[in-house]
């Protein structure tokens, strides 16, 4: 464990301690301040030291380490004493191929949480996996929970590390004693976002006026504070073993772009470009982003993302928890006003000072 760890009080024998892997991404934040406001004592793990995430993070965690789940040795303290470990650190990808970091943080680096809570005697683990490990036929049926996933049914290299992961948990569970529960969440939009994302990165650019065209295809998407509040349900209330998918609303890019417009107090971008079209030309844009080494903008398999069954159900969550996602008009709100009075500052403060 590195020994930039900041303890920030001493934390209760009495109080379970959760601990999050991730906690500097947008739901790991969001999750920590969950917790928080239940009265647990929370431990946040982030990847690098970086003190614009620290001074955010300081709110909601009793206690923040840097870890990298790539290294075993790293995770044994990092998780000591710990009642409930909240799996969230990983890389999330549009690119078509998986690249070494890929598999290296989300399927080896799930495998050395799973150890390290076996021999931790941690008292659940709670995995965050993603909708996008569900197969699907055809574009209208209802897509449920599945025991357990097939990577060679997915497609992209996000989904397919993230299937493989899922299954090295319930894996664990079956034949080591883990007791684990998979969350499942859809796309993931709200507040809380330090580092963007492509769809964070299309809100800002409604809300700046950079955008001048968008799609037509559709997502179903789901408020970050659902999504963390699911989390920490699971753990109390889940089943040993079980998935629970974390869905929200389907709702059109263009009315996702409208929102965005509206909370920002713009126009909305008026071109549409049909997904087809953009299809073809991914398959270039992929190939000379890698080329060039710069962020993938947009590739074939964010396009088909667009364009595929997205009809997730979360009635099992429902049934368990009372879960009733909010409306997304809201998380795009906070998105926005997040993105201005939180992101933009805090851009500024680590261009200042490096």
């Amino acid at each position: 464990m590195s020994d930039e760890s900041i303890r920030l009080g001493t934390i209760r024998q009495d109080r379970s301690l959760h601990v999050v892997t991730g906690a500097a991404g947008r739901t790991g934040l969001a999750l920590c301040a969950e917790l928080k406001s239940r009265g647990c004592a929370v431990r946040a793990l982030i990847h690098r030291r970086n003190d614009g995430a620290l001074s955010f993070l300081r709110q909601y965690t009793d206690e923040i380490i840097t870890a990298d789940i790539r290294k075993p040795e790293e995770l044994a303290g990092a998780f000591a004493d710990a009642a409930y470990v909240y799996h969230l650190a990983g890389v999330v990808s549009i690119a078509s191929a998986i690249d070494p970091d890929l598999y290296e943080v989300n399927v080896a680096g799930t495998a050395n949480v799973i150890n390290a809570c076996l021999n931790g005697g941690v008292k659940r683990l709670v995995y965050t996996g993603t909708v996008h490990t569900l197969p699907f036929h055809d574009k209208t049926s209802t897509l449920k929970e599945t025991p357990r996933f097939d990577p060679d049914a997915v497609h992209g290299a996000y989904a397919v590390t993230k299937a493989q992961a899922s299954n090295l948990v319930l894996d664990a569970v079956r034949d080591r004693g883990l007791d684990a529960v998979i969350g499942m969440p859809s796309g993931i939009v709200g507040g809380f976002e330090l580092k963007r994302s492509n769809f964070g990165q299309m809100v800002a650019d409604v809300a700046e006026r950079r955008l001048p065209v968008y799609l037509n295809g559709r997502y179903d998407f789901v408020d970050v504070r659902d999504v963390a509040k699911a989390l920490a349900d699971i753990a109390e209330k889940g089943v040993k073993g079980e998935s629970y998918i974390l869905s929200g609303h389907v709702v059109s890019v263009k009315d996702v772009v409208g929102m965005a417009a509206r909370a920002a107090g713009v126009r909305p971008p008026k071109i549409c470009l049909p997904l087809p079209l953009v299809a073809f030309f991914s398959y270039f844009a992929e190939w000379y982003a890698v080329l060039t080494k710069q962020t993938l903008m947009f590739t074939p398999y964010a396009i088909k993302v667009l364009g595929d069954n997205c009809n997730f159900t979360h009635e099992k969550i429902s049934a368990l928890t009372g879960y009733s996602p909010r409306a997304i008009g809201e998380a795009i709100a906070e998105q926005v006003d997040f993105y201005f009075n939180v992101y933009k500052p805090y851009c500024m403060w680590a261009a200042k000072n490096g």
